[in-house]
């Protein structure tokens, strides 16, 4: 339900308190794929005039995900005079004990954040940490957060009396792309990397009589999604099932709206490597989101290859920025050098019950992975 109140000129300053207070802005609530629908137009006008976003605070990648989604989601609007000025994408675990908010996206989207007006973010901002102070919830886990805006939104809900139990950062590697190829392998990487990456296409070509590299068009992507996410599971292990049940409607829908692109390496009608990237052509981005080979084929070094492809097939097709999203994994250092920072905080409410669970919580995810590496296998990650 609509938080009504007077309203006034939005870009007066004088309607702002120090801790981002403003009266006159309502916050609604909504948790329908319809009543997220309705909001596109808006919704992508302000992506158009945010420099904040990315793309997984897309309207089209969150309605991509929204229907897969682990937790359930729901989106705050904050609106002035009717018009909505920010959203911010939430979800909620299911959990009656263990109460937990979490930033909409997670733990699928690699960065998470909002989408706002630029010039009344910071009352909206102070609008959401209202309406989240007064909701029923024990800690908000807020994890890879790539806006700077969710800082500030972390430090209006310590104005309010919340504590900021934890906080860290994670590094993230990108490179700015150059117009060909031969430049980006001459001078953005080391003559190792260079011969080390472009010898295994050949290495695989002269194994395998049967080896090829494609790219889905419309009457393949299905096949493509279905290998490139086999070729990961192969890697990570886990529940097969859940894997695909996750990963093949949200990569089909993404390529719907024009989100996807996938390289995949075959020996004949099995996938060998493969890599998806959830891309923004606006921004000319090219994010590496998803990458896997199959074991049988590790001395070929096929996950050396399949990396080297995605930048080229990046650069081919126009992209100006690679970006091998969450995580600062050595291998990306060959690739790329310019470091973005994420970053985290678990923001707990005060009172005995949200103390308690925070004491019993360690235990409880002690015994989920436990459970976890049980059911799947050892190596299992919370």
């Amino acid at each position: 339900m609509m938080e009504s109140g007077a309203r006034s000129d939005v870009s007066e300053p004088a309607r702002m308190s120090d801790d981002g207070r403003d009266p006159n802005m309502d916050v609604e609530r909504i948790s329908t794929l319809d009543a997220f629908d309705a909001e596109r137009e808006r919704w992508e006008a302000l992506e158009q005039r945010d420099p904040n976003t990315t793309v997984f605070t897309r309207w089209r990648w969150l309605r991509s995900y929204f229907p897969v989604a682990r937790r359930r989601w729901s989106v705050l609007v904050a609106r002035d005079a009717g018009e909505a000025v920010a959203y911010l994408p939430l979800a909620r675990n299911a959990s009656p004990i263990m109460r937990e908010l979490a930033l909409g996206g997670n733990p699928t989207a690699d960065y998470t954040g909002m989408v706002a007006d630029p010039d009344r973010a910071e009352a909206a901002i102070g609008a959401f940490a209202d309406h989240i102070a007064r909701q029923r919830w024990d800690a908000f886990d807020i994890a890879d957060a790539a806006d700077p805006r969710i800082d500030t939104l972390v430090r209006r809900l310590a104005d309010r009396g919340m504590r900021i139990a934890t906080s860290f950062e994670t590094n993230c590697l990108s490179c700015a792309l150059p117009d060909s190829w031969d430049r980006y392998i001459t001078e953005s990487i080391s003559a190792k990397t260079r011969v080390n990456m472009l010898r295994v296409e050949r290495r695989l070509a002269e194994a395998l009589p049967e080896f090829r590299i494609s790219e889905p068009v419309a009457a393949d992507i299905d096949a493509h999604i279905d290998a490139i996410v086999t070729v990961n599971y192969a890697r990570q292990g886990g529940n097969f099932r859940k894997h695909r049940a996750r990963f093949i409607p949200l990569f089909r829908s993404a390529w719907d709206h024009g989100l996807l692109r996938i390289v995949m390496y075959w020996d004949g009608a099995k996938p060998i490597a493969g890599g998806a990237a959830f891309v923004d052509p606006e921004r000319s981005y090219w994010g590496l989101y998803m990458i896997g080979f199959d074991e049988a084929y590790e001395k070929l070094s096929p996950g050396k290859g399949i990396v080297g492809r995605a930048i080229r097939t990046a650069i081919e097709s126009g992209y100006k920025r690679f970006d091998f999203m969450r995580g600062a994994e050595p291998f990306k250092a060959r690739y790329a050098s310019d470091v973005t920072v994420t970053r985290h905080y678990r923001v707990v409410r005060p009172g005995l019950r949200a103390a308690a669970l925070e004491r019993a919580r360690p235990k409880m995810l002690e015994l989920k992975l436990a459970l976890a590496n049980i059911a799947y296998g050892p190596g299992r990650e919370l």
